[in-house]
């Protein structure tokens, strides 16, 4: 649901906060929810901060439960300074906030239920998200780091994958203290939770293919303006299917693949570009040796 637009730029709700949201107000706890909504907000604007600190244009603004995404015209993902440091943004927000609410608890200048909740709240704010599985922080940082090594879609789909399972335990964790009887907010949250996990976890996986292809285009573009760019070597066998060697490349190296021959010595070398058009036209199962 769009709240608002501010200078271009959307600012959404995710109805799994909504629900959040409700949940808390039928429990009587309208401050607590009014407080999770500004956190997450501020966590949200502080990863947008750091994203036009970067020089990207952010088009849209996204709240879930637990944060949020930003969407940039602009490519971030894959890149593992900028995408580590924007992730990090968030967290390191509430970290920011506890630490000054501590000191105002210590010094006695801010005390009752409401110091409490913030303290908890931002803790928990900051210390979910650096799990490391997407669609959390901690899971961008990660997949920011390994994707060199690991190919961004095949790291994409492994932080996704393990963000939807553990969404399953948190709803079956839910429902497991609801059929004792002990239904607080904290149980359907954590139902709203799982299910929040494993659809966004889903989107993550779609998106990175159209996120990769994205990249192939910034490489080529930077290929260009800048003359060179290191490149990575694939040896593959004529049987490979394409989409094997695809979920091979990476966001900051282009992609050379030399093929074996039937005595398996080296055989014809194919261009990261060759591959991807390759699989567009024939099919992700095709055999890289037919190409």
């Amino acid at each position: 649901m769009e709240l608002a637009k501010i200078n271009g730029m959307s600012l959404r709700i995710h109805p799994t906060f909504l629900l959040v949201l409700v949940v808390y107000g039928v429990l009587g706890l309208v401050a607590q929810a009014l407080l999770v909504f500004s956190l997450v907000l501020g966590h949200e604007l502080a990863h947008l901060l750091t994203a036009k600190a970067y020089g990207f244009k952010v088009v849209g603004l996204e709240l879930f439960p637990i944060g949020g995404a930003a969407y940039c015209d602009d490519l971030f993902e894959g890149r593992k300074l900028e995408e580590s440091v924007m992730a990090l943004a968030g967290p390191a927000f509430n970290v920011a906030l506890l630490f000054g609410a501590q000191v105002l608890r210590w010094h006695g200048l801010w005390t009752g239920e409401l110091a409490n909740d913030f303290v908890r709240y931002n803790f928990w704010l900051a210390a979910f998200n650096l799990i490391p599985v997407l669609p959390l922080d901690g899971g961008r940082v990660l997949r920011a780091i390994c994707a060199e090594g690991f190919g961004f879609v095949r790291t994409t789909k492994f932080l996704a994958k393990s963000g939807q399972w553990l969404g399953v335990l948190f709803a079956l964790y839910g429902i497991i203290l609801w059929s004792q009887g002990k239904f607080t907010e904290g149980s359907l949250t954590l139902m709203i939770l799982g299910g929040f996990f494993w659809f966004a976890g889903s989107k993550e996986i779609s998106a990175a293919h159209i996120t990769f292809l994205r990249q192939l285009t910034r490489k080529k573009e930077e290929l260009v303006k800048r003359g060179l760019m290191r490149s990575k070597w694939l040896t593959v066998h004529r049987s490979t299917p394409l989409v094997r060697i695809v979920e091979e490349f990476t966001p900051d190296r282009y992609a050379m693949v030399s093929l074996t021959n039937e005595e398996m010595g080296l055989g014809k070398i194919l261009t990261e570009t060759d591959v991807v058009e390759g699989m567009m036209r024939e099919g992700i199962r095709f055999p890289v040796g037919k190409l």
